[in-house]
């Protein structure tokens, strides 16, 4: 009765790992001779090893004598699938090597509103930079008030946040990226638009109505020396310009927005030397964070495009 070979049921191991390596060089090259020069390896320890991997699998492999080299069937389906588990691995070492050489994972960073139209503000080119040095990272932006965006910087639901300054918190590090002016508006239906912007006095602000920010409301009070009375408030740019274009309000919105947007009705600045005043814009980040290579190659595009390394307050 014919011999059965007995199935392969062991794990591979390193020396099969090898073997296999081995068995598949001489079959691209198609015998043992063929193979010697590029296995750098004598015809007898190449034949062992092809016996030795022949034991470990129970099959037979290769045929060699006068009629020359072939492969077995069963030698065939043992080169493709050595061929499969080899590719295989060489494609998760050249992973491995890529995980401390190419930078992946999130950016969660946060922006206040109404940014995007003023020159210095600059972010689009910072995350250009930075997305080429790092394609496959993914960006994540919330627009939200300065408070909650420094409320989910200290909770760590984000990386970093670009924020008008109040008051600095504590847990926070602070970098001044540049300043932003901000002036007191009135639309063409106000009764002060025709004094504007230099022409309004003290007894014109009688009965005025001021649209204010939720978040600034101090620094708007402090600016207008309660000369206005705050009857509305907004949690954003956009809300303040809406009440402002009802003509029945005035508000403080940034000089760039006003400039940039085309409103149905004209704006005018009100006594921009009396009453504008230029807001910080900073980046706020988590003191002593220990920040992803996501976030760091964006923290470095973001200090070489504004000069910020090293200062934080």
């Amino acid at each position: 009765m014919p011999r059965r070979n007995t199935p392969f049921k062991g794990n591979i191991s390193d020396i099969d790992i090898r073997l296999l390596r081995l068995f598949a060089t001489v079959a691209e090259c198609g015998g043992f001779a063929a193979a010697e020069a590029q296995l750098q390896t004598g015809l007898s320890t190449i034949s062992k090893h092809v016996k030795e991997l022949e034991t470990r699998l129970g099959v037979r492999l290769c045929r060699r004598g006068r009629a020359g080299f072939a492969l077995t069937d069963q030698g065939r389906e043992v080169y493709l699938a050595a061929q499969q588990l080899l590719s295989a691995m060489d494609a998760f070492r050249y992973r491995m090597n890529d995980i401390h050489t190419e930078i992946v994972g999130e950016l969660n960073l946060g922006i206040v509103d109404t940014l995007l139209t003023d020159p210095n503000f600059r972010l689009s080119a910072v995350l250009a930079a930075a997305k080429r040095r790092a394609p496959r990272v993914q960006v994540n932006i919330a627009v939200d008030p300065p408070n909650l965006l420094e409320k989910a910087v200290l909770e760590e639901t984000l990386h970093a946040a670009i924020v008008t300054i109040r008051q600095r918190l504590p847990g926070l590090d602070y970098r001044f990226l540049y300043g932003e002016q901000n002036n007191l508006y009135c639309a063409e239906m106000h009764p002060l638009y025709r004094r504007c912007p230099d022409d309004v006095v003290a007894e014109d602000f009688v009965g005025c109505e001021l649209v204010g920010r939720s978040y600034a409301e101090q620094e708007e009070a402090r600016q207008l020396h309660g000369e206005l009375t705050r009857t509305a408030t907004a949690n954003d740019v956009e809300g303040v310009a809406l009440l402002v274009l009802t003509g029945r309000y005035l508000g403080y919105l940034p000089d760039h927005y006003v400039a940039a947007t085309t409103f149905p009705v004209a704006l005018r600045p009100v006594l921009p030397q009396l009453y504008g005043y230029s807001v910080e814009i900073e980046l706020a980040t988590r003191q002593n964070a220990h920040h992803p290579p996501a976030v760091m190659n964006f923290l470095g595009e973001l200090g070489r495009e504004f000069g910020i390394a090293g200062r934080a307050r």
